[in-house]
């Protein structure tokens, strides 16, 4: 199985690609290396391990990164309160308008599992949060997640997770 990683060098896709090459799977990450990646260094000799710099927003990128995938796990996004209230107009085009390019471009055979958040929630009191729990956002990090999450959701082969 291929598998296309969107954000695969940040703070969750450095946990999960060495966790999926270690169970043999074909990884390619799909990756701006805003913060790095250092997570990755000790997979890069990996021979199931292939990176690719680029923008996720970037459709010539998006679409020759998508070529021969079966899988595509997306995490790219601006994560985050502060990040999304310092860089508004990023957070909007990268964490729903790149989903939306994402979900497009790709082959509707291949399934999408989309990170999403508990942030789509926004405040609730006294109880677990259930998928049946109203989405009410109340920042602009949660606001951009859940109208991703609500696109793809309009679209088959799609499972969205929040944590």
């Amino acid at each position: 199985v291929n598998i296309l990683v969107t954000g695969g060098a940040g703070y969750i896709g450095c946990v999960l690609v060495p966790a999926l090459l270690g169970r043999n799977f074909k990884v390619r990450v799909l990756d701006n290396y805003m913060y790095g990646g250092r997570g990755l260094i000790p997979s890069l000799l990996d021979k199931n391990l292939e990176l690719v710099r680029g923008d996720v927003r970037d459709v010539t990128i998006l679409k020759d990164s998508l070529k021969g995938i079966d899988l595509v796990i997306h995490l790219a996004a601006i994560v985050g309160y502060p990040a999304c209230k310092k860089y508004p107009d990023l957070a909007r085009t990268v964490n729903h308008e790149a989903t939306v390019l994402l979900e497009k471009t790709r082959d509707k055979q291949v399934p999408i599992l989309f990170g999403s958040t508990g942030s789509n929630y926004g405040a609730v009191a006294g109880k677990a949060c259930t998928e049946e729990t109203p989405l009410n956002p109340l920042s602009l990090y949660g606001e951009t997640k859940t109208q991703a999450e609500q696109h793809l959701l309009e679209n088959a082969n799609v499972i969205c997770y929040r944590f």
